[in-house]
């Protein structure tokens, strides 16, 4: 039987314990049984049983996690809000950590449910491998986080808002951080370290916008491929790019303040010719 999918659990929250913590008394993270499950020789029985609390604990959870995200938000725009008052922030912070108290007690109930659907020798040879593979995890822990701040420093350094899809790659491995699993958010670290190219040198040449045709500098025209060259840089990954676009986009406003459509246009052109490229 194809034992449960449990990166479903809904509980892999910031404000949870993380799998060490949990593992010193005795509690295993269920994707770690999941993972140990030949060697623990778990029966069908065990197996249709766990898979019964997970999706109990998923149903549960979900409401849960809604109400944290909420809570989350509020507690964020409070402490963003110059004006919030300490009495407020205090208030916005205790509705969060009350929303919280629900999830860690839904987790708890589930590892030991889960706990108690094995016998003392699995449970026992469960907490010795998990041991074990902990260590190794653990031993990745500095690497990940160097990695992490490293690309963050870089980005930070860019000056604007980070694009989607960059927000989005260090979104995923954010999670994977949480849920411990740190072979993986290094490995995903390590390509998104190379795509970004964060650590080539940075470049002081200036995009040469002259060599470009101006295409069609209608107003109305450049107004929407500017719009669309806006939307397609959300997707850029590359560090020396971004600098590019930023340069671009200084040039832009520039050519747009003296009212040079043919400038605009050739800038655009730049963008659409480097946003196309594979």
């Amino acid at each position: 039987m194809k034992l449960f999918c449990l990166s479903i659990i809904a509980l892999a929250l910031s404000a949870q314990a993380g799998p060490e913590a949990w593992l010193q008394h005795g509690l295993i993270m269920p994707e770690t049984i999941a993972n140990l499950r030949a060697e623990l020789e778990l029966t069908s029985d065990q197996e249709t049983k766990m898979l019964a609390i997970v999706n109990e604990a998923k149903a549960a959870a979900e409401p849960l996690e809604a109400a944290v995200k909420q809570a989350l938000k509020t507690f964020n725009a409070a402490l963003k809000n110059r004006e919030t008052s300490a009495a407020a922030a205090e208030s916005a912070l205790t509705q969060l950590l009350k929303t919280e108290a629900p999830v860690k007690q839904l987790q708890l109930r589930t590892l030991i449910q889960l706990r108690d659907s094995m016998t003392p020798e699995q449970q026992k040879k469960a907490m010795q491998l998990s041991s074990s593979k902990l260590v190794k995890k653990i031993d990745l822990a500095p690497s990940v986080r160097a990695k992490a701040e490293k690309l963050k420093v870089a980005v930070d350094s860019l000056g604007i808002k980070a694009t989607q899809a960059m927000t989005k790659r260090e979104a995923e491995i954010e999670v994977l951080i949480r849920q411990g699993k740190w072979a993986m958010a290094d490995e995903e670290l390590e390509k998104l370290t190379q795509e970004s190219g964060v650590d080539k040198p940075e470049s002081t040449e200036l995009p040469d916008f002259t060599q470009e045709q101006p295409g069609n500098v209608d107003v109305e025209v450049l107004k929407q491929r500017l719009a669309d060259v806006q939307a397609k840089a959300e997707t850029i990954i590359s560090l020396p790019l971004i600098r590019q676009f930023i340069q671009a986009k200084k040039a832009l406003e520039e050519a747009k303040e003296e009212q040079d459509a043919e400038r605009v246009g050739r800038i655009l052109t730049w963008g659409e010719r480097q946003l196309a490229k594979p």
